[in-house]
């Protein structure tokens, strides 16, 4: 079966700046000690104010001609299903822990992941957190470009060419490094291709997070100081420059959102996780570039 690649229109980074208690947690969670007042406040201003957002004109794609010239998906494939009133992936066990990107510009690899550990475990039965490092450090030559931003899609292609490892035995540094995957460390995953949600179709979306976790895109401009609750504002740009995971939908009272998780760490939100309003003009274009990977 052929990989199936859509060129995505924008790059996908980090792009809002979070507070002091997020890199505080980031700092607890991978080990890091900053021993005098300046390197924290350097640090932690570094971790708040990250924003890579490079034009895909400005990434370096060796190799992406040859995937442009595979066949397009003029639309999703998906199994008959009528979505459900309400999804929680996250309560059926297939979505692992929050993790947080750090001052690293690579929400893409956190998507990616997520999408194929949630695929994985659906069709598997098993969870198992996958690499963003492995993604970071090996898939340059795909078209991403590690803490500066990058897409789904590639991130799926290079998975389909090599594998991945697990993120026990490839671990999280938040920093661009030499690529160090090893075959023989590979797990099952195996894609054989992606599919994509029907741009601005909330519909569309619903069903397909009915199946699996679903990559999706969204503009974080406004979601910097979220902290608990239904996210409604019409005033969220649609100009995707941020990967995060669809976990699920349901409705509160008479309002129907999405279950979105993030990548910025458990302070963040409501424990990671982001209730963002659904039917409603593509808030944030939570529809403009969502991903279904395929794996055998």
């Amino acid at each position: 079966m052929k990989f199936l690649l859509v060129l995505a229109s924008v790059v996908l980074a980090i792009n809002a700046a979070t507070d002091q208690e997020l890199w505080m947690e980031f700092k607890e969670t991978h080990g890091r000690e900053y021993r005098n007042l300046r390197g924290r406040t350097t640090s932690a201003s570094q971790f708040s104010n990250k924003i890579c957002v490079p034009s895909k004109n400005t990434m370096k794609v060796p190799i992406a001609d040859q995937y442009w010239k595979l066949k397009r998906p003029s639309s999703m494939y998906l199994p008959n299903l009528e979505a459900p009133a309400e999804v929680n992936w996250v309560n059926k066990g297939v979505v692992t822990g929050v993790k947080n990107q750090g001052s690293c510009g690579s929400c893409w690899s956190f998507s990616a992941t997520g999408a194929l550990e949630g695929a994985y475990a659906v069709k598997h039965g098993s969870l198992i957190s996958l690499s963003e490092q492995n993604l970071m450090d090996c898939s340059t030559s795909y078209g991403n470009n590690a803490c500066n931003g990058g897409l789904m899609e590639y991130a799926y292609k290079y998975v389909h060419d090599y594998g991945i490892e697990t993120e026990k035995d490839y671990p999280y540094t938040a920093k661009k490094g030499t690529c160090q995957y090893s075959s023989s460390k590979k797990t099952a995953v195996k894609v054989t291709g992606y599919s994509t949600v029907t741009k601005k179709n909330e519909a569309s979306l619903a069903t397909a997070v009915a199946n699996q976790p679903v990559a999706v895109a969204v503009n974080a401009q406004k979601w910097q100081h979220y902290a608990g609750g239904i996210f409604d504002d019409s005033s969220c740009s649609q100009s995707i420059d941020h990967g995060v995971l669809a976990v699920g939908y349901a409705t509160s009272g008479s309002t129907p959102y999405w279950l979105i998780k993030n990548s910025w760490g458990t302070s963040w939100g409501e424990k990671g996780y982001i209730r963002l309003v659904r039917n409603k003009n593509n808030q944030c274009g939570v529809v403009n570039d969502a991903t279904v990977p395929s794996l055998s």
